[in-house]
């Protein structure tokens, strides 16, 4: 606790010190510049720092940049150079937002100085082209400053910003420290290059290199040779071995030497590979977590591009949703509005009339003088062809004594009523059949309707963390194809990265958990791994403020099979699901059922589904799994780990049992078992779940002599402290015994589900 509390005043006294601090460093930054010659004497760059560098430091700059003139040059030269400051200082008070006034200042006073001392004879024209020179290397320094100076550097452009103008400019003044044999400026620029290198980064290391021996030309053309091996071992370093350590620094080294045999004397030889093997040194000596600070070659995706990505997916995906409802209304609707046809029993009687009475000398008698003595006849031919199918010669009722037909008046009556019963049964497959496209393209669509508004949801992207697990990844040899990471509106973490296609043994996953939670300040729950087609992606979630403990036990009515089917699953998105279903009946049919509605709800759920529209399908594939009637209840809690929220969804099942505070209380509610209807009648309630409280799922064969004796039994095992395991085993078996007293067994299972702390 105490060295926490020093940890927060040493942060506190350095902000409160920060303004004090850049100014110094802009002052020793003006110093260090105005020291940096170039091109045999030429020191431009203290002049750039203060045409380029922020209005808050320019004074600063400036003062040591003139402390650097007259402390390292002649008075005349100096004298030069600091007239030239005091106008670039004007410039730049009087124009604070304009690049070009100042540099015109500055350069201008240069070039007027040595035009004047030209006009006197004092000068010569190779110093004159010097001056002009020196006038253009000030202003063109100066001006990359200012260009960058707005460009916030990252980690996925680490030559961005200021930073790297003002290591380029700051080489020459490295090159004339007293070092011995040593280059200072060589050992800086190959430590840096080979970093870039070992992350694979070929257009950063090259212009960082090319830039590099530039400088370091410029400022010493007998380094030519230094710049040379340099550019060479570590662009050959980021070509041959990225994210080789021991390959990197060799390819370096190697080539280094070969490029050293470029040197004007053994000395600057021996100095040169004196001070790249120190930069492989420094190389060698960086933590590895420092050296994957920086991303690989694959660069993560901004926000601002994947912002229109992910807008695209939640639009095509309610537009699909909106699609689905349309057509599941078309159908309805068109089958509402078509006329139907052959629907009633007066559809035979205008069968036979058609069939056999169009050409019968006695049509007018029977169908319009008798005309209701007909139909009467054929009404009390109605039960016999319902019970028969046919009606014999005998069993024609007496109005149709006037038939001069009457054998072929039960043959037409016969083929009348079977044609009409089999119109009967295809319309109501029909209506079954409709009833269940229409049910199932609305629940689809209910259900991408709810999947675009989670993955509409707003989340925070954190850059920095990203750019480190992807830096992570790619130092494990796992170029991420895209990497996000973030907070979603509930301040959760939340993260995926896709890589190729890859296999992860279970130790793999928990060191590269380890590894990304040290990264991401926080506990994560084992990572998701979900392989599609030749990608695979990991899913990061915060670890969860508790843990889920189940507990199941069962006895079937039968040995051979159990009609109770249960899933207790966590999934992706932070929620434990209890899921039984109670297929009607014992034996195997009973258990078919089951074990189809509880397995497909629990893919349902783990996908993301919610419990109403997973029930929904369910429904109906149970409709349509045979033409006998098939029907299962279906028993649900799903409880978020992070608040301990809870929603019990329950379309015909039991009653469901709560225990908190010692005490147990049954939760009902009304509903029928799914595949009876064409729709799903369930209720839903929603309540809230602390440390040790337990839900408790039953199947009927455990209320056969109701629930009070199970509210009593788990009060029980919650002031002796069971376990959810234990609980259950004990409430499942005398149940057993219990319905052993009884003439008709049924299937008993007994599902728990109670929380425990986790962080």
């Amino acid at each position: 606790m105490n060295e926490h509390l020093r940890t927060l005043r040493l942060r506190r006294r350095l902000e409160e010190a920060g303004p004090v601090l850049w100014q110094l460093a802009a002052g020793g930054g003006g110093f260090a510049l105005a020291a940096g010659g170039v091109f045999g004497g030429l020191h431009p760059f203290g002049l750039s720092l203060v045409l380029g560098v922020g209005q808050s430091w320019v004074q600063s700059a400036a003062a040591g940049a003139a402390l650097g003139y007259l402390a390292l040059l002649d008075p005349v030269h100096s004298l030069r150079w600091l007239a030239a400051l005091a106008s670039a200082l004007a410039g730049r008070w009087l124009f604070r937002t304009t690049f070009w006034p100042a540099a015109v200042a500055g350069s201008g006073t240069l070039l007027l100085v040595q035009l004047m001392l030209s006009l006197a004879g004092l000068s010569t024209p190779a110093a004159a082209f010097a001056t002009l020179g020196a006038a253009i290397l000030a202003a063109g320094g100066g001006l990359a400053l200012a260009k960058t100076a707005k460009a916030r550097p990252r980690p996925s452009a680490p030559l961005a910003g200021q930073a790297f103008p003002l290591a380029m400019l700051a080489l020459p003044a490295l090159c004339d420290l007293p070092a011995g044999p040593l280059e200072p400026a060589v050992t800086v620029l190959a430590a840096a290059g080979l970093w870039l290198a070992y992350r694979g980064r070929v257009r950063d290391c090259a212009a960082l290199c090319t830039a590099g021996a530039a400088m370091l030309t410029a400022a010493d053309p007998e380094l030519a040779f230094a710049g040379l091996g340099v550019a060479a071992g570590c662009l050959a370093a980021a070509f041959f071995t990225p994210g080789e350590r021991m390959g990197s620094g060799t390819v370096f080294l190697g080539t280094a030497v070969v490029c050293s045999l470029a040197a004007p004397a053994p000395e600057q030889l021996l100095g040169f590979l004196a001070s790249a093997v120190l930069a492989e040194a420094a190389f060698f000596a960086l933590p590895r977590p420092w050296l994957a600070a920086l991303p690989g070659q694959a660069e993560p995706v901004s926000e601002s591009a994947a912002r229109p990505r992910v807008a695209s997916a939640v639009g095509q995906l309610e537009h699909v949703a909106q699609a689905l409802t349309g057509i599941a209304d078309t159908v309805d609707g068109v089958y509402k509005t078509l006329p139907k046809r052959g629907e009633s029993y007066n559809w035979v009687m205008d069968h036979v009339a058609e069939e056999l009475c169009r050409g019968c000398g006695q049509r007018e008698r029977c169908w319009v003088e008798h005309y209701s003595d007909t139909v009467d006849g054929f009404l009390r031919l109605k039960p016999i062809l319902e019970q028969q199918g046919r009606a014999a010669l005998e069993q024609l009722p007496g109005q149709f004594c006037r038939c001069v037909h009457p054998v072929e008046l039960c043959s037409a009556a016969g083929r009348a009523y079977t044609l009409y019963r089999s119109r009967r049964e295809s319309r109501v497959r029909a209506q079954a059949m409709r009833s269940a496209l229409t049910e199932q393209y609305t629940a689809m669509a209910q259900a991408l309707g709810q999947m675009a508004s989670q993955l509409g949801q707003t989340v925070a992207p954190d850059e920095g963390k990203t750019a480190r697990l992807a830096a992570l990844l790619a130092s494990m040899g796992l170029e991420p194809l895209e990497t996000q990471l973030g907070y979603d509106a509930s301040g959760r973490l939340r993260g995926t990265v896709s890589v190729s296609r890859t296999a992860f043994s279970e130790e793999e996953l928990a060191e590269l958990g380890k590894e990304a939670a040290a990264i991401c300040h926080r506990a994560l729950a084992p990572l998701g791994v979900d392989h599609t087609g030749l990608v695979t992606t990991l899913t990061l979630t915060e670890k969860a403020v508790y843990d889920p403990v189940f507990g199941l036990a069962a006895h079937a009515a039968q040995e051979d099979a159990c009609g109770d089917a249960v899933e207790q699953f966590c999934d992706a998105f932070g929620s434990a699901h209890l899921l039984l279903c109670d297929g009607m009946g014992v034996g195997r049919p009973a258990a078919i059922d089951g074990t189809l509605a509880c397995t497909l709800a629990a893919k349902l759920l783990k996908a993301g589904f919610a419990a109403e529209s997973a029930a929904r399908l369910v429904n109906v594939a149970l409709a349509l799994k045979s033409d006998e009637e098939s029907a299962a209840t279906l028993d649900l809690v799903s409880v978020d780990l992070y608040t301990g929220r809870a929603s019990l969804y329950k379309a015909g099942a039991c009653p469901t049992f709560l225990v908190r505070g010692g005490k147990a209380e049954p939760v009902e509610a009304a509903g029928l078992p799914v595949g009876i209807l064409s729709s799903v009648v369930g209720g839903q309630h929603t309540l809230t779940l602390r440390e040790k409280e337990m839900v408790v799922l039953v199947s009927d064969g455990a209320l056969v002599d109701g629930p009070g004796w199970i509210c009593q039994q788990l009060e029980l095992c919650a002031a002796t402290g069971s376990t959810p395991a234990e609980t259950a085993r004990i409430l499942a078996d005398m149940a057993k015994v219990r319905v052993s007293r009884s003439t008709r067994p049924d299937d008993i299972t007994v599902a728990v589900l109670a929380l425990e702390k986790a962080v």
